[in-house]
């Protein structure tokens, strides 16, 4: 009998640990997705930023003849 009790406490607590870690995972993973998401709008923007300022300093090409 306490063989039997301690075999479903000990597949309670995996069935609990794997549980936990298949959300900590779900967690992470939608972290990562943010801060990528994050990381390429920002990225857009600075490249948006830096074209602006090459078309700004550079002089427009004239065609060639």
């Amino acid at each position: 009998m306490l063989t039997v009790f301690a075999a479903v406490v000990l597949g309670g607590t995996a069935l609990m640990l794997f549980a936990a870690g298949r959300e900590a995972e779900d967690r992470l993973d939608r972290e990562v997705r943010r801060v990528e998401r994050e990381l390429d709008r920002n990225f857009g923007s600075i490249q948006r930023d830096v074209r602006e300022e090459l078309d700004r300093r550079l002089p427009e090409p004239t065609p060639a003849p």
